[in-house]
């Protein structure tokens, strides 16, 4: 489990996290980490990587407080960024980054890097700064999956990919995870794409938490409803076209409210993560 506690960081005077208290607890759920550009989603990421340690309050892994902590520090592996242009491992050729992350990671699986890399078409005697931004994503994001550390945090993992190699990143991303879980803590813009792989959902806004909800439980509350006012329902966002009326809402719809909607002429539909993330960014 990740703890969050009371945690705030500041850039001068930009407050980028303010008294943040979060869990991350759930040991093998796959996390959303949402936001919209400049909210701090990577700041917290590298703050519970360790790779920042200028900040106020608590960051614990399993009750230890992670900073300057080398045995939390082997638990997890952070894969995105500018990690690549910071670190000297990754100034070299692929097959020498193969064999630092044997040395960091004992339960990574360099046979399975070998055939994510083969699958991309990338060989291993490359040198990873001449590759394209998007082999460098790839690279980076198959060293992530091969380590199987018990918390794998991917900041922007389709970052420069294409459709076919977003698509193979999560595939083989499942069917490992399916193989041996652990906590994946995943930052995307691509929301419609994660929103089938999450089991929980992390929205950052306006320097805090937003919304921290087992995706289960987002679907059984994300509603849109035409041509029906839904009184006493947390409306997120409303438009009119013409006569036409639309009310997104964030809430509880019970079976009676359903057939009082659908009786009076009005539709009820699911809102899918996409819009319900829109909705609350903008509201």
């Amino acid at each position: 489990m990740i703890k969050l506690k009371d945690v705030t960081k500041k850039y001068g005077k930009k407050v980028v996290l303010d008294r943040v208290n979060l869990e991350f607890s759930n040991p093998y759920g796959i996390y959303g980490l949402l936001g919209r550009n400049g909210v701090g989603k990577t700041t917290m990421m590298t703050m519970i990587f360790n790779m920042i340690t200028d900040y106020e309050g608590i960051i614990e892994l399993n009750g230890q407080n992670v900073k300057n902590n080398d045995e939390a520090l082997a638990q997890m592996v952070y894969v995105g960024g500018e990690i690549n242009s910071m670190n000297f491992i990754f100034q070299g050729k692929i097959n020498k980054l193969i064999q630092y992350y044997q040395l960091m990671y004992p339960t990574f699986d360099a046979t399975f890097a070998r055939k994510m890399l083969n699958d991309y078409k990338i060989n291993e005697n490359e040198a990873f700064k001449k590759l394209s931004t998007g082999n460098k994503t790839l690279v980076q994001n198959v060293m992530g999956l091969a380590t199987r550390a018990s918390i794998s945090i991917f900041d922007e993992p389709t970052n420069g990919l294409d459709s076919v190699n977003r698509k193979k990143f999560f595939d083989f991303m499942m069917a490992d995870y399916e193989k041996y879980p652990r906590m994946i803590v995943l930052s995307t813009h691509l929301i419609q794409e994660v929103e089938n792989y999450l089991t929980d959902v992390i929205m950052l806004k306006d320097s805090t938490v937003l919304l921290d909800e087992m995706i289960e439980v987002i679907q059984e509350k994300a509603y849109r409803i035409n041509n029906y006012y839904p009184e006493n329902k947390n409306i997120i966002h409303q438009e009119s076209l013409g006569n036409y009326n639309i009310y997104d809402i964030y809430d509880e719809l019970s079976d009676d409210e359903r057939q009082t909607i659908n009786k009076a002429g009005g539709t009820i539909e699911h809102l899918d993560l996409q819009t319900l993330f829109n909705d609350l960014m903008e509201g």
